[in-house]
């Protein structure tokens, strides 16, 4: 193995040992020889974003199953949280990846098979076989599940970005959902010239907004019952903003006003029954409607709402050649994120994970993103 500084035998980390039980714990390094993959590098993190999903886990949830295989798998005990991280390439295993040493980089966080037949079919974010940080996905029976919520996280050097010396990390770690919100708006066929709905502004809804209206959207809707999520939008200039008092209905008059004819694509990062309803309701013709939010529930649509070529898809993850595009997009100002963080520590996730589960609605906080204490 190559180093370039010493490293611990054990770290400070945030495990979900279970439903509703997150606790930050000293974990033993990760040894990279014991995952049999010599791709695999060691990144000291410095920043690394708190995500939905990363709730959902929290919750007993398991959204990269429901997304991806589209059925629930029970989460295994010791999932270190966190994947929308980026830091420095401190050790690596072989002299291929020897040129990563020292560099500062944005790493995806997943790696798919390569060899199953949506890898070989060019859909490899459905990749049954995925390896993914912070999920507890493909990784074998271990003591502890990979993820960076914590000082060391791993990586994979074939897919390790290097971003400049002027990159911030805590915006550069926003790069995994970046990067799903460009592939969520090229799954929702943005229209020239249509406007798009987003149902909830939060991190997704705003990232997906930036994404379809640098494809051609005439304009954004975002619908919220978050002020802060809404004043984000308005600080950045980003569409228009409708604040939902108490029920999504209370908006439709005014949803109708900014788009008479409905819209091109709607988002919907809900997924319950009232949001779809909401979202078909204001679909317009040889729309799109992508839901964001898989949940296990059954929702009766009336399809007689989806004639004139609507149609309703879901999407999930990314391919790995969205996240370059992504970081380019970020590095050219095109996107930006800077408005949406408020940086914790990692002692300070367990109270921030609790008091959200406990009331999600009012939450404190945009986009957390956690930046180990040096």
């Amino acid at each position: 193995m190559f180093t370039v500084e010493p490293i611990p035998e054990s770290f400070r980390a945030g495990v979900l040992e279970g439903p509703e039980r997150f606790t930050v714990r000293e974990i033993p390094q990760w040894n990279l020889a014991d995952f049999n993959d010599p791709d695999l590098v060691l990144i000291k993190v410095a920043a690394c974003g708190v995500c939905g999903s990363d709730f959902r886990y929290y919750a007993g949830e398991n959204p990269w199953a429901q997304h991806t295989l589209g059925r629930f798998v029970p989460n295994p005990p010791n999932i270190v949280l966190g994947h929308e991280y980026a830091g420095t390439v401190v050790a690596v295993q072989t002299e291929a990846n020897r040129h990563l040493l020292g560099k500062r980089v944005a790493p995806v966080c997943s790696k798919t098979c390569g060899a199953c037949e949506d890898c070989r079919a060019g859909r490899s974010r459905l990749c049954a076989h995925t390896v993914h940080m912070g999920h507890g996905q493909g990784w074998g029976q271990r003591d502890f599940y990979p993820g960076a919520y914590g000082a060391y996280a791993l990586a994979w050097g074939a897919s390790c970005f290097e971003i400049g010396e002027t990159d911030v990390f805590p915006e550069v770690a926003m790069m995994d959902i970046l990067a799903v919100c460009l592939h969520v708006a090229e799954t929702g066929g943005i229209q020239l010239g249509r406007p798009v709905l987003c149902i909830g502004a939060g991190p997704a809804g705003n990232g997906v907004a930036q994404m379809a209206l640098t494809m051609g959207a005439s304009a954004a809707v975002l619908v919220d019952r978050s002020l802060t999520a809404l004043e984000i939008a308005s600080q950045q200039g980003l569409g228009h903003r409708v604040l939902i008092e108490s029920d999504l209905n209370d908006a439709a008059a005014q949803i109708r006003d900014l788009a008479p004819g409905g819209f091109g694509t709607v988002f919907d990062t809900v997924g319950s029954a009232q949001s779809l309803a909401f979202a078909i309701e204001h679909l317009g013709k040889a729309g799109t409607l992508v839901n964001l939010a898989v949940h296990d529930a059954s929702i009766p649509i009336n399809f007689l709402k989806l004639g004139s070529e609507r149609r309703i898809v879901t999407s999930c993850n990314f391919e790995v050649g969205d996240y370059p595009r992504a970081l380019a997009m970020l590095q050219s100002g095109r996107i930006s994120v800077r408005d949406w963080l408020t940086p914790v520590t990692l002692d300070e996730l367990p109270d921030w994970f609790a008091r959200i589960h406990t009331n999600p609605l009012e939450k404190g906080a945009f986009k957390l993103v956690m930046v180990p204490e040096t």
